[in-house]
């Protein structure tokens, strides 16, 4: 009789809709990445993967000290990066399209951490004990840096090469110090070298000092990054008539340019450019209303330069101009003196493969700029004479892999990339440190996995989050004055105080938080639909899914009686809270998912 009765009430259940492999713990399956770099876009586009949520919510709580702590985990020079990062995190923010006042000022907020809580920081801890490898490391900058770091924690021992006088590379030699202070650059190179790293200053290495190099190590790494300049084909135009971008900034950066003369033209539409031009108006003494100009001449549009809309305004203030659909033809000199740069104007077709716009001539409309001093900023290539020749065979890059034809002699950053930034310099140095480790120990001794962690189960506990934090409007960056940015050392963007830091913090959506609904205890009341002050939480008849079965849509139901769930759609939750406190049935669960990579 009992059996007879379970038998009558058993029937088909609909299949859980639970997005992570597992409720809670540590999960590392291909879905459970997938779910995480849909929920947390800005940390999916970051290169160095920041938890870009996790050390916003320790910024909101006061806890800048263990905001840096992150921020030095993931992205190494959190201080630098604060600065000068690219934020292709900020684009990814998922602000950009639930509200109308722009991304979370993730960048500024990660320099925060930095200003407000590095004075406690230390070296990170070493993950093993001493492997007795050895590696050497050719490029002190952001590249060779991170991977040391790492490579250090990994157990080895490891020597940093470095062809100037000091470390750190483009963040020293290639980015002004009124966007990055060279006293904030250094404390960072300390807390990587201060582990017992082996740093031997002024080595200009050759390929032969390289094979020794290889010889004398268990493996080596190149990441000396791009040192061959891009330049001009121009009729006329030689060698003594322009200075490359990136000499020009190293001469900046070491009080090598007292003045200027004349006017000045400056080709490029990248980050170099665009310093190069402030140097200079720094350098000639004349932000404003001078009798010669500064000029920025790129070949498409402003679209298309590294400047956001902030720093072009801020270029205007400092009395540059910025003239763009221009391209180079030629040159006028009187006797050897350089006197105007020749343009023919153009047009944007559409995009190529890579994404930029063809430039289309427009035939018979000349320019004619006054040029005294030429900077041409459009990009460098890497030097491969640094590679050696081994066993008899001249070594070939394998720039994919990190690799060269020689198993022990790895490639990396902007020696393998190309002209890059600072963000995916350091990614591919950690990168880097994980294959030399597995080459030289001969199985992976880390591991990326997902922590997933249940929030308090009272039906109270929430995020700290409200609709009201989206219509906060994002408190701007404190910018110096023009009058005041004639020294070569201002820095310009003054950085935020605790409660300016604060107040932005607020606006994240802590996108690390997941609230999901368990359908076995979930009645279908509707109360949590209802409660959303957003269009986050739907009826659907369907969850589709892929060969790993991560949820990669659903189908809506129009009418109530098609409903077979109710479905948190995480892309539109704002986190707030509410459908986890007014469900009845306390179907509605807050989790917390990190990502950690850990020792083996």
């Amino acid at each position: 009789m009992e059996a007879e009765s379970k038998q009558k009430y058993q029937y088909k259940k609909a299949l859980k809709q639970e997005e992570y492999s597992h409720f809670v713990g540590t999960v590392s399956e291909p879905r459970d990445f997938k779910v995480i770099a849909k929920d947390i876009p800005c940390q999916a586009a970051c290169p160095a993967k920041t938890d870009v949520p996790g050390y916003i919510e320790q910024i909101a709580l006061g806890n800048h000290a263990e905001a840096y702590r992150i921020n030095l985990e993931d992205n190494v020079f959190p201080a630098v990066l604060g600065r000068v990062c690219t934020r292709p995190c900020e684009a990814a923010c998922r602000h950009t399209w639930t509200n109308t006042k722009g991304p979370v000022d993730i960048c500024h907020l990660k320099r925060s951490g930095a200003d407000l809580g590095k004075e406690s920081a230390r070296p990170l801890p070493a993950w093993h004990e001493k492997s007795g490898k050895s590696i050497a490391i050719v490029g002190g900058g952001p590249t060779g840096l991170t991977a040391a770091r790492e490579l250090r924690r990994f157990g080895h021992e490891v020597a940093i090469f470095e062809r100037e006088s000091h470390l750190g590379g483009m963040m020293v030699d290639g980015i002004p110090r009124f966007r990055l202070p060279s006293d904030e650059v250094q404390k960072e190179i300390e807390l990587i070298t201060n582990t017992g790293i082996k740093v031997h200053l002024n080595q200009n290495l050759s390929a032969a000092d390289v094979a020794k190099l290889n010889r004398d190590h268990d493996a080596v790494l190149l990441a000396t990054g791009t040192t061959k300049a891009s330049t001009l084909k121009l009729e006329g135009l030689e060698q003594g008539d322009f200075l490359p971008g990136l000499n020009f900034m190293k001469d900046y950066n070491n009080s090598a340019i007292s003045e200027m003369k004349g006017d000045v033209v400056v080709i490029g539409g990248g980050f170099t450019a665009l310093d190069c031009a402030r140097s200079c108006a720094r350098a000639a003494r004349r932000l404003v209303g001078a009798e010669h100009r500064v000029s920025i001449i790129y070949r498409r549009s402003e679209h298309h330069m590294a400047a956001e809309f902030e720093e072009l305004r801020e270029i205007r203030k400092e009395n540059i101009d910025v003239l763009t659909l221009l391209t180079p033809i030629g040159i006028k000199k009187e006797g050897s003196k350089l006197t105007a740069m020749l343009f023919q104007k153009n047009r944007l077709g559409e995009a190529g493969k890579d994404g930029k716009p063809a430039i289309i001539p427009i035939e018979g409309s000349v320019k004619e700029i006054p040029c005294e001093n030429l900077i041409l900023a459009i990009g460098q290539n890497q030097d491969w004479s640094l590679l050696p020749e081994i066993d008899g065979q001249m070594l070939k890059p394998e720039l994919d892999e990190y690799r060269t034809s020689c198993e022990t002699i790895f490639i990396a950053g902007e020696f393998s990339s190309g002209s890059s930034d600072v963000i995916h310099s350091v990614a591919g140095g950690k990168a880097v440190a994980d294959r030399i480790d597995l080459f030289l120990m001969g199985k992976p001794r880390r591991k990326l996995h997902i922590a997933i962690e249940l929030q308090d189960s009272d039906r109270d506990a929430y995020v700290g989050r409200t609709r009201d934090h989206d219509l906060k409007d994002l408190m701007r960056m404190p910018i110096l004055p023009p009058p005041k940015r004639l020294p070569r050392e201002a820095e310009v963007e003054q950085g935020y105080d605790e409660n300016t830091a604060y107040e932005n913090a607020k606006r994240c959506y802590l996108c690390h938080y997941k609230l999901e609904i368990d359908n076995d205890k979930c009645i279908h009341c509707n109360w949590c639909i209802e409660v959303t002050p957003r269009d986050c939480i739907k009826k659907v008849s369907r969850v589709f899914r892929d060969e790993d079965n991560y949820a990669t849509g659903y189908l809506e139901a129009d009418l109530n009686r098609q409903g077979t769930y109710i479905y948190i759609d995480s892309d539109e939750c704002i986190r707030c809270g509410k459908c986890l406190r007014v469900c009845p049935t306390e179907a509605i669960s807050l989790r917390k998912a990190t990502r950690k990579v850990v020792a083996l």
